[in-house]
This record gives structure tokens, C-alpha cells and sequence, in this order.
């Protein structure tokens, strides 16, 4: 590669490099979204290769670990045939090697062909493993490799040597077959040569009292380590960063929605409704829910607006902690709204809203008034609901993302309660303070928010995802519900599935219910499963002719899905066909099986939500989870969904689903619009979580704008990071 000097900043585009033209910048941007060398350095490698020390082939013992270096000089492959105990034919690929003093060594692969054709004559690579002698050469086979270099692009031999004297741990980017990770080190090294030191955007004080290293040195070291201790505190200082820019954002923007805003006043009045919902309640509250509602009153009785995460498990009793604090709003003279993600969710809340209240009395003289608004509302009962929550009239509202129109305005909203807060992202939080904002031009009072979750979220992922708000778990389960049976069937165990129906029917004439869950609503080509409507085709007129079959997806009409729903809760449906509308809320006590077709095509969570729809009216439930019937069952796959069957903890599964995915991919889930985690591990970095947590906090209490001197490059940092995600920093960036 070009290695002319040039002067380089982070924000530079790619193209500033020596040797990175329109076309090469492209591939960049194509595959790894690298646009600037900014980018570049954050593109962290995914593994080290530790090449040990370089040998010469005369420092070689025979019988011995070691890495040889040098030049593929061509490839023989042929293929031997089964021989003794060995039934199966081995294609053998044999390379020979030149090192930088002439002699030559021999890498034999089996069954790998294609390392002749990712290694061609000319390419430099280290080849790590044990030495041996065969035919009077030696020899190394299957050894580990990695791609130093082509000859003619700047490396040969020689220069790799050198470079492998100074440097064990080599790099290994996430790379693709255009651009190789051999390429990508060969830009890293170019761009780190070019660069001036690196200004540290955290205080001197605070990096020196947390022992990080200088940000020059870490970016450096992640890229290049000289040893494994090297590496690890590279990674820690850069895995601070991740989460300590993340807790400052996170924190900062919770001050500047509170700020000039009061909580509001929130001394009870005689009405009484909370207290007595609680007696009405046909069982005592757990000691979660206990707990949970004391620090509600807590929070609900600070100046402050509140702003508390509640996560519990499936049947964990949400529902009940979320009822009693909106009527704690209601109690004061309020009113209280809930936000869910989908129609059916809206739906089936109202109707519990209104079972769980009808004891206080709904929508009768003197008693609550509820109502419910949804993108599907007919114009008159919109009008008639947007005048009584004007007015005051309306006690409780349950309502989709119609809830955050421009023409919908509350005479007094205390309290909002945010269902399944991953569905919504943090902008549509931003937007419930004006709804509470007086049009006078007084002192707005912003309402408490409450936000719940049905997702499991380990406790140190939720302190990391959701900063700007206090965190409150249901870690009991209501007595008397049973543990739900899950079963895993394979295409080995086809019979099963013939079983299984007979099953359903028993099940139906006893007079419970199944669902059926697929995860398209339509078959393809292009993504193999099965569809939800040649399923209720198949299950209607061949399995079940005599049953009646219902079936629901997002693509029907508000009034086809709410049809079909309602056939299934009151068993003029026996079966519900449905795709992932279903996933969370939707409560038919009498469904006792949930069967999920092509379940390695959903996640932990979804697979653990869907189960969860089941169960809800005691006795006996069961979850079928069939998977690799359409496509190959990968390893990743199969983990999630053994994991799925074998416990019905969701935290123990959360856990998992950390473990396998990383917190990056479920951080875009949960709160989109906030920067990734790449090295942060928040499992592991325990510690780093908790203190960067509080080290936000202290230096927001001092500093609530970040506008002291002193934290200047903390607010530039912060707001770089976040930039174009979140829609709440557009306030921030005039202060």
C-alpha cells in the first residue's frame, strides 16, 4: 500500500488515505459503514491471531508449537480415498511456503480446498501450529493462519518479520471477500501513522482516579496490542468511553425534560380509588407488587416527575401495579393514560381495565370513565373522547400512538403509563410533556411516566439501556400458576406433529383453546416458512374441518382482527392462526396450547412473550415449538431455542439472549437512536457499568447543562455520539 505521509484528522473521509479511491471508499461504506477515519478505528477487531514468537524454519523443534512466516508459493490439492477405519475420502490442499531466508516449509489442509483460493501465489501469512516431519520436510498441518499481505502490495517476508518481532497479537477484523482483513489492518496501520496524538475527551482527574489509559495510547493498542495485558486495558479505557458517554446522554437528557417543569402536586384527595381497587382484588398483592407500588407512591409524591422502568416476567402481575398508579392519578384529581403498542393491545386492555374496575364502577354515574383511542376510532367517538379528555370528563385513556396526535389534549395528565417500552423508543416520551403543557404560558408540570416491560432485561443491561430512568423489577410470580410444558420437534420427529393435533382436539372438546403462530402472513421464496394463511387454510379445511379456526395478522382490517379475536375469547373459535400480533397483552384464559411453526425464526423474547399467552387461567399449559422444517437449524438457533425449552425463568433467558447476542443488538431493540455498544460486554464490565452510572450523575449534579469549561469536551463528546439519533438532543445542541 501507498505509505506516502499525509496529515490526517478523525473526521476526514476515507478517501484522505493514500490509496483509497471513490471505489474502495464505496466497498467500505457498503459493508462496514466506514465513511470516515473516525469510522475506520472504530471498526475494532473481532478477534487477535497470537502468533507467539516468528521462528526461522532453523529454530524449529520438531514435535514443537510454533508460527512460521513467509510467501505461498503454490497449492497441489488431491484427494485420497477411503482407506482402513476411515470411510470417507479427505481432499487434501498442500501449500508450499518461502520464508524470508529461502527455505521452505509445507501447510497441508483436509477438506478445505478453498484455502488455495484465499491464498494465492504471492500472499504473506503467519501459519501457527505444531511442526512435523513428513517425506524429509516439515510440515505443519491445519495450522491456524493469518493474512499478513500480497507481495507487491508493500509486504513481503522480510517486512512482515520485522513488523511480527515488535507485535505478537495480530488483528483479525470483520472483513469480507473484497475486502479482507489483511486490508483492513493495512488502512488501520496507515491511518494511525498519519494521525497527530488523539485530544482525551475525559478530564485528566477523572481518567487518572478510574486508571484508564490516554485515549491516544488505547486506540492505538486496541488496533495493535504488543501483549495481552495490553489488549485488555486498551479495551477497557474504550469500553468506558462507550457506556460513560452513554450514562452522561442518557442522564442529561432526563435533566432537560424535567427542567423548567414542576412535578405536579400530588397531595391525595378523598376519592380513594387506588385503596379501594386493592381491596376489591379477588387475591393480596405479592411482595414485588408490594414493593413496586412503594416506591411508585414514593416517586409519585417527589417534586419531580417520575420516570421508572417496571420489568417483570411474564404474569409477573404488571398490569395490576400499572391500574393501581394510574388510579393514584385519579385519586388526585387526575388523569391517567396508557400507551400500548398495537391495536389488539389496546383492545385487550380497555376490557381488563374494565374487569379489574368494574367492582369501583365504569362509565356509570359517579363512577370511573374509561375510554379507549386508536388509529381506528370512528370520527364521532374520536370527537366525543378528544372533548372529555379536555374537559376532564375522562378518567383513564387507553391508546395506541394516536394517543401522540397533535389534536389530542388532556385537562390535567398525571400519570402515563408506556407498555412495552421497546416498541415506542424514547422520542414519543419527549412528546407526552406537551401534552400536560398549560396553553396560559405558565409553568408546565410534566406528568410521571411509567414504563413497563414484559421483556426480561438483566439488571445490569437495564441500568446501561434505560439511564435516565429508575429501575423496578416483579421478581415474584403470583401463586398457583403452573410452570408451561415446552417441547421441541424437529423434522426427525414427524410423527409428533400428527400427535400433537390429536392433542389440540382432546384439548378443545374439554373446552380450552390453541394458537397457532407463524412467521410470515404469506408463504415465499425468498424467505421459506410457513405463512399464516396457508396455515389456517391447511388447519381448517384438513386438520381441524369440524373446528371453527380464526385467524389474525397485521395486514386485516382493525374490524376483520378485532372479529377474529373476539371469536377466539369467547370459543366460537377453538383455534387462532396468528402471526407475532399476538406477542404481547392479548389474555384468553381458557388458550392452554401455543404452538409456534418455524420457531428458529424468532428470538428469545419473542419466543418467550408468545409462550407467555398461554397459562394466564391456571391449570396445565403447553408451548410447541416447531424448528427446522423450512430451513437448516443453526447452532445459534438451536441454543436459543433449547434454552427456551428448558426454563421458564425470562431473566434466566434474558441472560441468555445477552450472552449469545451482545448488547449492541438488543440495545437497537430497546432504545433506538442511541450509540452502539461494540466493546463494552455489560455482563462482564459489572464494575465499569455501575461507575460510569455514577460518575454521570455526579458531574451532572454539579454541571446540569455540562457548560462549565471543564466539561466542554464531555458536552461535544456526548453530543457527537448521540448526533442524528435521538430526537430529544435536538434541544440540547442550543442549550
Amino acid at each position: 500500500m501507498d505509505r506516502r505521509r499525509v496529515s490526517l484528522s478523525l473526521d476526514d473521509r476515507v478517501t484522505a488515505l493514500p490509496g483509497v479511491g471513490p471505489k474502495l471508499a464505496g466497498r467500505l461504506d457498503e459493508a462496514f459503514g466506514i465513511r470516515t477515519v473516525r469510522d475506520l478505528l472504530e471498526h475494532y477487531p473481532r478477534r487477535y491471531h497470537d502468533a507467539g514468537e516468528v521462528l526461522d524454519l532453523g529454530e524449529v523443534e520438531e514435535g514443537a508449537p510454533a508460527t512460521l512466516l513467509g510467501e505461498v508459493l503454490d497449492w497441489s490439492t488431491r484427494r485420497i480415498p477411503p482407506r482402513g477405519k476411515r470411510s470417507r475420502a479427505l481432499d487434501l490442499a498442500e501449500g508450499r511456503v518461502r520464508q524470508a531466508s529461502g527455505a521452505v516449509f509445507t501447510v497441508t489442509f483436509f477438506n478445505q480446498r478453498w484455502r488455495a483460493s484465499t491464498m494465492p501465489p504471492g500472499t504473506v501469512a503467519a501459519f501457527s501450529g505444531t511442526v512435523k516431519r513428513f517425506r524429509r520436510e516439515l510440515q505443519l498441518a491445519s495450522p491456524d493462519v493469518q493474512v499478513l499481505g500480497k507481495v507487491g502490495s508493500g509486504t513481503d517476508a522480510a517486512s512482515a518479520a520485522q513488523r511480527l518481532d515488535h507485535q505478537r497479537l495480530l488483528a483479525v477484523y470483520r472483513a469480507t471477500d473484497g475486502l479482507p482483513s489483511f486490508k483492513l489492518n493495512e488502512l488501520v496501520e496507515v491511518a494511525l501513522d498519519a494521525l497527530p496524538p488523539l485530544d482525551d475527551w475525559l478530564p485528566e482527574e477523572l481518567r487518572v482516579a478510574q486508571r484508564l489509559r490516554p485515549l491516544d495510547e488505547a486506540v492505538r493498542a486496541i488496533h495493535a496490542p504488543a501483549d495481552q495485558p495490553d489488549r485488555r486495558s486498551a479495551r477497557r479505557r474504550l469500553a468506558f468511553d462507550e457506556l460513560f458517554s452513554l450514562q452522561l446522554g442518557l442522564q442529561w437528557r432526563r435533566r432537560q425534560l424535567e427542567a423548567d417543569t414542576v412535578g405536579l402536586d400530588n397531595a391525595p384527595v378523598a376519592a380513594g380509588w387506588a385503596s379501594r381497587f386493592l381491596a376489591a382484588l379477588p387475591f393480596p398483592p405479592t411482595g414485588a407488587q408490594g414493593r413496586a407500588m412503594e416506591d411508585l407512591a414514593r416517586d409519585l409524591g417527589a417534586p419531580r416527575p417520575m420516570h421508572r422502568l417496571l420489568q417483570g416476567d411474564v404474569g409477573s402481575g404488571k398490569t395490576v401495579v400499572a391500574v393501581w398508579t394510574m388510579l393514584s392519578a385519579v385519586d388526585r384529581g387526575r388523569q391517567a393514560a396508557l400507551m400500548v403498542p398495537t391495536e389488539v393491545l389496546a383492545d385487550q386492555h380497555q376490557r381488563t381495565l374494565t374487569d379489574l374496575l368494574a367492582p369501583l364502577g365504569v362509565n356509570v354515574l359517579d363512577g370511573l370513565r374509561v375510554a379507549a383511542l386508536t388509529s381506528s376510532t370512528s370520527t364521532n367517538e374520536r370527537r366525543r373522547i378528544l372533548s372529555e379528555l379536555l374537559t376532564g370528563e375522562l378518567d383513564l385513556i387507553v391508546g395506541t400512538h394516536a394517543l401522540l396526535e397533535e389534536g389530542v389534549r388532556f385537562a390535567d395528565l398525571g400519570v402515563v403509563v408506556i407498555d412495552e417500552q421497546h416498541r415506542f423508543g424514547v422520542s414519543q416520551r419527549v412528546q407526552l410533556k406537551e401534552k400536560s403543557a398549560p396553553v396560559d404560558g405558565a409553568t408546565p408540570t410534566s406528568p410521571d411516566v411509567l414504563v413497563m416491560t414484559a421483556t426480561p432485561i438483566p439488571r445490569s443491561l437495564a441500568l446501561t439501556l434505560y439511564g435516565d430512568l429508575d429501575v423496578t423489577v416483579l421478581d415474584e410470580l403470583p401463586p398457583g400458576r403452573e410452570p408451561i410444558t415446552t417441547q421441541l420437534i424437529t423434522p426427525d420427529q414427524a410423527h409428533r406433529r400428527e400427535r400433537l393435533e390429536a392433542f389440540i382436539r382432546t384439548e378443545v372438546a374439554a373446552g380450552r383453546r390453541a394458537y397457532v403462530v407463524c412467521p410470515f402472513v404469506e408463504e415465499s421464496e425468498q424467505l421459506p416458512g410457513r405463512g399464516a394463511v396457508e396455515e389456517h387454510r391447511r388447519l381448517a379445511t384438513e386438520v381441524f374441518p369440524d373446528l371453527e379456526v380464526a385467524l389474525v395478522h397485521g395486514r386485516l382490517s382493525s374490524a376483520d382482527k378485532e372479529a377474529a379475536m373476539a371469536a377466539f375469547r369467547t370459543g366460537t373459535a377453538q383455534v387462532l392462526v396468528s402471526t407475532t400480533v399476538i406477542e404481547v397483552g392479548v389474555d384468553v384464559p381458557e388458550a392452554t396450547i401455543m404452538v409456534i411453526e418455524d420457531a428458529e425464526r424468532f428470538g428469545i423474547s419473542q419466543l418467550h412473550q408468545l409462550r407467555g399467552r398461554v397459562g394466564r387461567g391456571g391449570g396445565r399449559s403447553f408451548c410447541v415449538l416447531f424448528a427446522g422444517w423450512s430451513s437448516e437449524l443453526g447452532e445459534d438457533a438451536l441454543e436459543r431455542l433449547v434454552a427456551v425449552a428448558q426454563t421458564t425463568d425470562g431473566f434466566e433467558l434474558a441472560e441468555t439472549d445477552l450472552r449469545i447476542r451482545g448488547a449492541g443488538q438488543l440495545f437497537g431493540r430497546a432504545q433506538s437512536g442511541l450509540p452502539d455498544l461494540v466493546l463494552a460486554r455489560v455482563q462482564e464490565d459489572v464494575d465499569l457499568v455501575a461507575a460510569t452510572r455514577e460518575l454521570a450523575a455526579r458531574i451532572l449534579d454539579a454541571d446540569p447543562e455540562l457548560a462549565g469549561p471543564q466539561h466542554a469536551a464531555l458536552r461535544a463528546e456526548v453530543l457527537r455520539r448521540y448526533e442524528g439519533g435521538v430526537e430529544a438532543f435536538a434541544a440540547l445542541e442550543t442549550g
